[in-house]
């Protein structure tokens, strides 16, 4: 199923959809334009033959999605729903790398702690905070697609979408301060 042109293609998608979402002031846009950009990543991790990743997205999408219907009805998610894709995560990792694939590697601990650090950070309601917390776990993705060789449009997605978040700091806390 590798095909590193449609990986690359789905990753300038996802590159675009979570720059954009940044932009937004309200949390349910931020969140909708997550989901689709973790979509199109599931993609790019697909045709790149990163299958523990893909996987691990499966549980994002989901997760940014049930955080995004919370966040429409003005509703904070309990708190479970956090621990619940977190343990997702993890058992998604155990089952993939460690039992079905055998092919566990140390570097992948960097893209778990992500992927469990998202869980409860995109369950924070306020978007300032949420844009403060997610360099953790974007510093984190970046450098496990470094560190694997692959997937490096995707880590430049990351990057591109850290930079993005830098400057929707800088711009929302200035006009933030001008009020």
């Amino acid at each position: 199923m590798e095909n590193y042109t449609l990986s690359q293609i789905s990753g300038f998608v996802t590159l675009a959809l979570m720059i954009l979402s940044y932009f937004f002031k309200s949390k349910s846009k931020y969140l909708l334009f997550q989901t689709l950009g973790l979509g199109c990543m599931f993609f790019s991790y697909l045709f790149g033959g990163e299958y523990f990743a893909m996987i691990t997205l499966t549980v994002s999408v989901t997760r940014t999605l049930t955080f995004y219907l919370y966040e429409k009805k003005d509703k904070e998610a309990p708190i479970g729903f956090a621990w619940l894709f977190a343990s997702l995560a993890v058992c998604a990792y155990l089952i993939v790398n460690l039992v079905i694939l055998q092919t566990a590697k140390p570097v992948d601990i960097l893209y778990l702690a992500a992927m469990v650090l998202y869980a409860f950070i995109f369950r924070i309601r306020n978007i300032k905070l949420v844009r403060y917390t997610v360099i953790v776990p974007h510093v984190l993705a970046i450098l496990y697609n470094l560190l694997l060789g692959n997937m490096i449009f995707v880590a430049m997605s990351y990057g591109f979408e850290l930079l993005a978040d830098f400057y929707a700091i800088i711009k929302y806390n200035r006009k933030e301060a001008v009020k």
